[in-house]
């Protein structure tokens, strides 16, 4: 090899080895920089005390809410073991309801949709679920668990104080029939409102037939099904809704049904036998039937004794255009506000519907109140509610408001 060749690869090498050791020298000046410039900045931040003072009391939040979120929490998974709570008085004692539910948490999930419930009664053998309204703590065998619902769930009634009285049910997903006795009539022919929240589970349940959800009227014996495809033949078994709701045989559509009373050729104040001369046997008067003034005039206005024509014709209205699509596994408040022959429904406080009835609803009765007879939808009625007057939209708006306050 020839001197030339060897001197070129010595200076060749030495030219990579002075790149390598400068690119090492700047690495080293660009680290030392970067970690100089954030050092900076990290003790630019914690020498800003506007900003340390935000990051603390953001702090101080979180951890605020999480004390309140356990201790609310804990409040309401406070079971107690083998132990019941039933009514005070044992022997006269009713539940709210009985249902089966699979675990303790189903349970007091019931107690907690249901704005009259106090307290639960669980039984882990036979998976019953007791409800009680006002109910007293008893010590029972190791197959029994009470909850009672804490202050902090319980709605808040007081700006509402005729809230109460207008609960008819808290809560069912079977069947239950309300006395008619116990339902007032409106205080004003026609004025009345029904405000229920419906949950629709299991939209298949009973598909193909009319799917009870309530009515008020016609009485249902003991262990009937109301096996409908035709309405038809539905309004003809029966007669009397004031009101009936149902879902639809093969949509998740509402129809609300309504007894209704109107005039049929009403008397317009004209006889049938006008300006017919008519004397009084006993005082010798005669008078013009239908005679407005003069000789003649009609004091008596007792007509020719001709019977008139007009007549009460009773008969069911309904309507469901723009009460489509009930939604499944979402709880939908809804209500029904009568206003003589007018009707309004709302849906979660949204008004959806506005109806002018041909007649005024027929409330005068005390007829029982059904709900979710068989064969009725798959799901839960909670907080069914009657007025024995017509809603303003506030009130609308107040029974949205007073609702279990779940965590």
């Amino acid at each position: 090899m020839s001197n030339k060749v060897v001197s070129n690869k010595i200076a060749s090498n030495k030219i990579e080895s002075n790149k390598v050791t400068t690119n090492k020298v700047v690495n080293n000046l660009l680290d030392k920089s970067y970690s100089y410039k954030h050092s900076t900045e990290d003790t630019a931040i914690f020498s800003n005390f506007y900003l340390l003072g935000t990051i603390v009391i953001i702090s101080l939040i979180f951890i605020g809410y999480s004390v309140y979120y356990y201790i609310s929490t804990s409040s309401q998974l406070d079971l107690k073991a083998n132990s019941s709570y039933y009514g005070k008085d044992i022997t006269t004692y009713e539940p709210l309801f009985k249902e089966t539910a699979n675990t303790i948490t189903d349970c007091v999930n019931i107690c907690t949709n249901d704005i009259i419930c106090d307290g639960i009664t669980y039984n882990s053998d036979t998976k019953y679920c007791t409800g009680t309204k006002n109910g007293q703590l008893r010590n029972e065998t190791p197959s029994y668990i009470a909850w009672i619902k804490p202050p902090i769930l319980k709605p808040d009634t007081d700006s509402n104080p005729d809230f109460n009285k207008s609960i008819i049910l808290g809560y069912t997903k079977t069947n239950k029939t309300i006395n008619g006795i116990s339902i007032k009539n409106p205080y004003a022919l026609g004025f009345f409102a029904y405000s229920f929240t419906m949950t629709i589970y299991y939209f298949y349940k009973n598909y193909g037939m009319w799917r009870h959800v309530f009515h008020k009227g016609t009485d249902i014996n003991p262990g009937t099904k109301l096996s409908y495809q035709s309405w038809e033949n539905l309004v003809k078994d029966i007669p009397l809704q004031t009101i009936g709701v149902w879902l639809a045989p093969f949509t998740n559509n509402l129809r609300i049904a309504v007894t209704t009373t109107s005039l049929s050729n009403i008397n317009k104040g004209e006889y049938n036998h006008a300006f017919m001369q008519k004397c009084n046997c006993l005082t010798s008067e005669c008078y013009i039937t239908d005679m407005p003034s003069g000789k003649w005039v009609d004091n008596s206005k007792a007509g020719d004794d001709t019977n008139s024509n007009t007549q009460l014709t009773k008969y069911i209205e309904y309507f469901d255009s723009d009460l489509q699509n009930i939604p499944i596994n979402k709880q939908l408040n809804i209500a029904i506000n009568f206003q003589g022959n007018n009707v309004e429904v709302y849906y979660d406080d949204k008004i959806v519907k506005v109806v002018k009835l041909d007649g005024v609803p027929d409330t005068k009765n005390k007829t029982s109140l059904y709900v979710m007879n068989d064969l009725t939808f798959g799901g839960e009625i909670t907080n069914l509610l009657y007025f024995p007057k017509n809603l303003k939209l506030d009130d609308i708006r107040n029974i949205i408001e007073i609702k279990p306050k779940t965590t």
